[in-house]
């Protein structure tokens, strides 16, 4: 039988209709990770063992995201380097490298511990994750999430648009970063559930000019996930973090912080080259706004905090609903906007973008 934590965030709204509630109900699934990190140490591990493992639905989501970055490790990959891992041996091919078991290794034993710790403390864990996302999602949402542990591939974390989340374990070494990361996913994984009611809906979506106007809408789409995301995650338990990463990730925020002007520049910069006739590639844009130490992510951020600032939790959970240009206009719509560097006034192109998206860019 599959482990798994059951988390429930019950949203009671009595106060419209009685002995009423509705509940956004959250799964998180442990054993992909227990089983991973087990094989890993263990010398006697055969190569069927190891395909089979490679097969576990969040090692196949793992190979997704690389796929994702451009990485084609298949499952076979996943394999041979599992494999390789148990018998202390190093792989070979780039894409079995990329899955990054052989860094996870040193760690297993304590993050096998890290486990046992997430299961045994729902105070800690699952229950200070299901009040900070109640927070930001309307109180009658119906919603069903599964959620993954697991051990191996690139990133700390990552959804795809749907109601599934992924933690990488290997990337989040103590209970306080993981929590905070499995927010974050958790959040995008709300985010899925209501991504329909985002879309917007162009017309003639086949021409060129409505293709770069989609192009600056997914743009503001990432814009508005990312920034509403980071900051639900509550970056402020960062220094509550001994990890490493955690470090790492608080120097990011410091200096992203910092750097305001630059990520503004760029978010204006990249409105009018997805806006132009030979428009740079989004991937490419992707890769510098929102991989890595993505430059949008801080102004994402700030817009995101900004809006909580002026309108409460509210101002987000009613952007999950509406299209996400609302989230660069409700941002310029505050009274302090572009009153100083803790609201910064967004360039004129991207303003004029979200109101054109307003209109479906007739």
């Amino acid at each position: 039988m599959r482990r798994m934590i059951e988390v429930t965030a019950l949203c009671a709204f009595a106060a419209i209709v009685p002995n009423v509630a509705a509940a956004t109900t959250v799964t998180i699934h442990v054993d992909d990770a227990r089983i991973t990190l087990l094989a890993m140490q263990n010398p006697s591990l055969s190569r069927a063992q190891a395909l089979a493992i490679a097969q576990l639905h969040g090692n196949q989501a793992a190979l997704r995201k690389l796929r994702e970055f451009k990485i084609p490790s298949s499952t076979e990959d996943f394999a041979n380097a599992l494999y390789a891992c148990a018998h202390d041996t190093k792989p070979t091919a780039e894409t079995e490298k990329a899955i990054l078991l052989d860094l996870i290794k040193p760690k297993a034993p304590a993050l096998l511990v890290l486990l046992q710790e997430i299961e045994t403390n729902p105070q800690s864990f699952q229950q200070a994750i299901e009040a900070r996302i109640a927070l930001f999602t309307p109180a009658d949402a119906d919603i069903h999430l599964e959620g993954y542990v697991i051990a191996g591939g690139d990133g700390g974390g990552y959804s795809f648009g749907g109601t599934e989340f992924f933690l990488n374990i290997g990337f989040n070494d103590d209970l306080i970063l993981a929590r905070s990361t499995t927010t974050h996913e958790l959040y995008h994984a709300v985010q899925g559930a209501f991504a329909n009611d985002r879309k917007v809906k162009l017309d003639s979506p086949s021409s060129p000019a409505a293709q770069r106007c989609a192009n600056v809408e997914q743009l503001f789409a990432n814009l508005y996930e990312e920034g509403t995301a980071m900051f639900v995650e509550d970056v402020s338990l960062l220094p509550q973090s001994h990890s490493p990463a955690a470090a790492r990730m608080q120097t990011d925020l410091d200096e992203g912080m910092a750097h305001i002007p630059t990520s503004k520049t760029l978010l204006e910069m990249s409105v009018i080259s997805l806006n132009s006739v030979e428009a740079v590639s989004y991937d490419d844009l992707y890769d510098v706004g929102f991989l890595g130490h993505g430059v949008l992510y801080d102004i994402a951020y700030v817009m995101a905090k900004d809006i909580v600032e002026s309108d409460g939790p509210q101002g987000l959970t009613v952007l999950l609903s509406k299209p996400p240009y609302n989230f660069v206009l409700r941002y310029a719509q505050l009274s302090a906007y572009g009153n100083d560097k803790e609201h910064p006034r967004l360039g004129p192109n991207t303003i004029a973008a979200a109101t054109r998206l307003v209109y479906a860019c007739k």
